[in-house]
């Protein structure tokens, strides 16, 4: 089967997608290295469809809508899966998630309209700080022993990551209002 070169960065979307349902079994059985590993791959997966579509100008439709909502759920999961772990609180899930399904209903909304809402800075910081935090609280489940106070620097992170979440959908909708998107 020949692939098309153009479809690539939609290919990889689509694997970061299929990774979401190992990881978070890996996750729930307690197979912490299988699904740090699982998440890392798939967190680089989001940078290298990314780059590859900006550098060859392989931008589409599709990846417009599947790759921030790829993102969206692999953080969604992760986010979960922490706060069962008691790592941080369901309230602030809930924050980080109502931004997300806020946003993705709005992009779907637009996008019915022909108009696509392109990514920010606001919204690329808030994905890799939501990884990287991700990341490390994996790591620390994985390999280092439970310590309160990495527990509270943990919950720290993730309180300052609900906040930029925040921040960066009101920068979206000050594009929205200002007419700044791709149509």
């Amino acid at each position: 089967m020949m692939v098309n070169k153009k479809q690539i960065p939609n290919i990889i979307t689509l694997l970061r997608l299929v990774l979401i349902p190992f990881f978070i079994f890996f996750a729930v059985q307690e197979h912490y290295f299988a699904s740090l590993l699982i998440f890392v791959i798939a967190a680089l997966s989001d940078t290298i469809d990314g780059f590859i579509a900006r550098k060859y100008n392989l931008v589409s439709s599709f990846g417009k809508l599947f790759d921030p909502l790829a993102d969206k759920i692999l953080a969604a999961s992760a986010l979960i899966i922490i706060s069962c772990w008691g790592f941080i609180s369901w309230w602030i899930v809930a924050l980080i998630l109502a931004r997300d399904v806020i946003m993705t209903f709005l992009r779907h909304f637009l996008t019915k309209k022909q108009i696509y809402l392109a990514s920010n800075f606001g919204g690329k910081l808030k994905t890799t700080l939501q990884f990287i935090a991700i990341i490390f609280v994996l790591f620390y489940k994985t390999f280092l022993p439970e310590l309160e106070i990495v527990k509270f620097i943990i919950l720290i992170m993730f309180v300052v990551i609900a906040i930029l979440t925040w921040l960066s959908a009101i920068i979206y909708f000050s594009q929205i209002k200002r007419k700044k998107y791709v149509k």
